[in-house]
């Protein structure tokens, strides 16, 4: 397993139906092992990585127009 360099940790307060599925998530062995997705962390990782890399372009796009 490689090393990781992560920052201090978050606490995240997440709505009942975000917690629900998340919990639904976590139980479909299938989906994890697709999406290599080993704990609730992973899941939170991939959707802000995917957020700030949408913010990224977005600014980047602004500079050139």
């Amino acid at each position: 397993m490689r090393n990781r360099n992560y920052s201090r940790p978050y606490q995240v307060r997440l709505h009942t139906v975000q917690e629900d599925t998340l919990n639904k998530i976590m139980n479909d062995n299938e989906y994890c092992h697709r999406k290599n997705i080993i704990s609730k962390s992973d899941v939170i990782r991939t959707a802000l990585f995917s957020l700030c890399k949408d913010y990224e372009l977005e600014k980047y796009n602004q500079r050139l127009a």
